[in-house]
């Protein structure tokens, strides 16, 4: 349902380049929209891309039309999920979710840019989940 959508499925390749990382990062995106859902978020679109980056969900938490990228990880070798969240990655999230309001026909008024950060642990167990609003400052 995303405004201007292309007609990809948003899929990612995982191969033997990424470590397996993109099954992570798809593993991730199911449970986060899962779990989104139950917690009142209504998911209204996946892997919404522009030339200026992609978002993995975008939803509504009640009235606020939220933007979310999700970060998951098997370990901690490279720090918690969410500090993955640079200054540069900051900037796309913004330009993203402009140009998918832009092409809304009633932009809301009220939006944010949250992460949800997933920890698996031995076994592809969920060992944290959590959701961090307002990460990003528009």
């Amino acid at each position: 349902m995303s405004p201007d959508s292309d007609g990809r499925d948003g899929s990612r390749n995982s191969g033997p380049t990424d470590g397996g990382r993109g099954v992570v990062d798809r593993r991730g995106e199911e449970i986060a929209a899962e779990r989104l859902s139950t917690r009142g978020y209504r998911v209204i679109d996946r892997n919404y891309r522009t030339r200026e980056g992609e978002v993995d969900l975008i939803a509504w938490d009640g009235p606020v039309l939220t933007f979310i990228d999700v970060k998951a990880r098997r370990g901690r070798a490279y720090g918690l999920p969410e500090v993955s969240i640079t200054a540069t990655k900051s900037e796309r999230l913004i330009k993203v979710a402009y140009t998918y309001m832009q092409a809304m026909e009633t932009p809301p008024e009220d939006w944010r840019i949250d992460v949800v950060a997933i920890e698996f642990g031995v076994g592809g167990t969920v060992r944290r989940f959590e959701i961090i609003k307002g990460v990003v400052e528009g």
